[in-house]
This record gives structure tokens, C-alpha cells and sequence, in this order.
């Protein structure tokens, strides 16, 4: 998949204080477990993607909210949750 990927600094803070990585939130974006289309707004995605937590020993789910235009993802914000039923 050819595509550029830019990260607001609201989704940049939320990657560091949960210490997730770019390369994580590309392969999510790769191989999302689900996505879902914006009602609102056609140009924004949910992309879900559940994967195990090496700090925490568990399972959890990460969301990654972004608008995609052409070939441009913008991230607009990471969610990381191990409440993986409440979302998923």
C-alpha cells in the first residue's frame, strides 16, 4: 500500500504517554482488524486493530482516528484501550 501517513500533535502526545509507535499505527492502518466510515464525514475512518501489550502482558485494542484523501492518511487521534468489548 502506497500511502503517506501524517500525525497531528494531538495524536503524537497520545502516542507517547501511551508508548505507541509509528510502526505500530502503520501496520493498523495495513491490516486494520475493522474499519468503519465517518457518518458525518465521508473522508474520516475508525481503524481498530486489537494487538498484545508487551509493557502490560494483555491483550488491547487500538483505535486510530484519521481522514484519508488520496493518498494521505492524517491521524487524528489514538485511542489505546484494553476495554476491548466496550469498542469492538
Amino acid at each position: 500500500m502506497n500511502f503517506e501517513i501524517k500525525f497531528s500533535l494531538h495524536a503524537l502526545r497520545r502516542m507517547e504517554e501511551r508508548k505507541i509507535s509509528r510502526d505500530l499505527v502503520r501496520k493498523a492502518i495495513e491490516f486494520p482488524d475493522k474499519t468503519e466510515k465517518s457518518l458525518i464525514d465521508p473522508s474520516r475512518f475508525l481503524i481498530y486493530k486489537l494487538y498484545f501489550n508487551e509493557k502490560l502482558k494483555r491483550e488491547h485494542l487500538l483505535l486510530i482516528i484519521c481522514e484519508v484523501k488520496q493518498n494521505l492518511i492524517n491521524i487524528i487521534t489514538i485511542i489505546d484501550t484494553s476495554k476491548i468489548s466496550k469498542y469492538f
